[in-house]
């Protein structure tokens, strides 16, 4: 292959959203295109055209991908992905019925915090690029990462650092998430003064994260809680997101009405109104099968919210070492299908264009002109065969920012 920034990739199948404005999911057009070119100059989608009309010359490397379907990659908006350690005991005695709620009270995401709060930078960084890249592998070529498991101003600028360090390698969105427990040995108020008054500022100052969520919950911040620390978020000028009515309803929806929020994430326990306030907001909605699915809890209620006020959602896998450790938003869109009864075509825009909302992006999660040239090459017939087909992954040729960067077919 030469060095040219000019690319073209013919007889492809394109099945792809069309726009990335926020329209109900009912009335997102998905296009299905066989016998395309798509061309690709300088990272980004030119056009998509018959193959045909596929330019040629030297100047061009071209990739017949023989008539496969091809998709625009996988945007994943919800994950815990620097941590160290694992809490598989914990993940088995709840199997056998320990509540989750008691867990975090004896162990839970402090568990995580001491195991993480022990590690060297380069075990974290050596850590994290290995689990982006198995999310690479299967198709998800931006991925949302937050911080969380280090519980103070030193351990949380750490953990924000590795994945600055890992963004040189992959498109990945940071996340402040310092208000993910109340950190063992330390008044809450004291924790909450220091992320308001020192970590924030200085992540900021840094340009460490895009984002500040907040776990909201019973085992974590109270709503004015969170107040206080969005309150200070926003004056900073980062985006939001939050994880909100995991565990129980409460009264978040007025941090809603106060602040834009791109996404919320879980709502397990969300009603009507919730979800009305969101979509009047243009706020996305983040259902995360796999822990929902591991928790016992049913997201199939959240889901017929969504439809009943004409919505849309997003999905996530939240990968984490407690709840849901499952890299693949493969698994996370079989699980939505088969245990919750998601539609498939749903859960592809989900993964795709509408999880590239979740993050305030509308460069990527499309196969269309201007956007991000991010393109994955699947070994399937159509889309019918998401959540069909399980247990492997079907990515045989992944593209990010126009340059072939995995390519399964040419390993015997």
């Amino acid at each position: 292959m030469n060095l040219s920034s000019k690319t073209v990739i013919v007889h492809a199948h394109v099945v792809t959203p069309a726009t990335t404005d926020l329209l109900p999911i009912s009335d997102m057009p998905l296009l299905d295109l066989p016998d395309q070119a798509i061309i690709i100059e300088d990272g980004q989608v030119q056009a998509v055209v018959p193959s045909s009309e596929a330019p040629v010359g030297n100047e061009w490397n071209v990739y017949d991908v023989r008539h496969s379907i091809v998709a625009p990659g996988f945007v994943e908006p919800h994950t815990h992905s620097v941590f160290a350690g694992d809490r598989s005991m914990e993940f088995h005695s709840r199997i056998q019925g320990e509540a989750y709620a008691d867990q975090q009270k004896k162990g839970g995401i402090n568990a995580t915090v001491e195991a993480t709060r022990a590690a060297s930078d380069d075990e974290l960084s050596m850590h994290l690029q290995y689990w982006l890249n198995v999310f690479l592998c299967q198709g998800t070529t931006s991925i949302e990462v937050k911080s969380g498991y280090g519980l103070c101003h030193e351990q949380e600028m750490r953990l924000l650092r590795v994945i600055h360090r890992a963004k040189q390698k992959y498109d990945a969105v940071a996340t402040y998430l310092g208000a993910h427990a109340i950190p063992r040995g330390v008044r809450r108020e004291d924790y909450i003064e220091e992320m308001i008054t020192e970590t924030m500022p200085a992540i900021k100052e840094n340009n460490l994260a895009s984002f500040v969520d907040v776990f909201i919950s019973s085992v974590g911040y109270t709503v004015p809680e969170a107040d206080a620390i969005f309150g200070k978020a926003f004056e900073l000028g980062f985006q939001l997101k939050a994880h909100l009515w995991e565990m129980e309803h409460d009264d978040s929806r007025v941090l809603l009405e106060k602040y834009p929020f791109a996404c919320i994430d879980h709502l397990e326990f969300a009603q009507e109104e919730d979800i009305q306030m969101a979509i009047s907001k243009n706020t996305v909605p983040v259902l995360l099968p796999l822990t929902a699915w591991h928790l016992g809890y049913n997201i199939r209620d959240t889901y017929n919210l969504i439809k009943q006020v004409d919505g849309y959602y997003a999905i996530s896998t939240d990968f984490n070492p407690g709840t849901s450790f499952a890299p693949s938003t493969w698994q996370a869109i079989t699980v939505g299908h088969i245990a919750y009864g998601l539609p498939v075509h749903e859960l592809f825009l989900a993964a795709t264009v509408y999880a590239a909302r979740a993050l305030n992006r509308t460069d990527i999660g499309t196969i269309t002109p201007r956007s991000r040239a991010d393109i994955i090459v699947l070994g399937i017939p159509s889309l019918s065969w998401l959540g069909y087909l399980h247990g492997i992954n079907p990515v045989e040729m992944v593209f990010v920012n126009g340059n072939n960067v995995i390519d399964r077919r040419n390993v015997e």
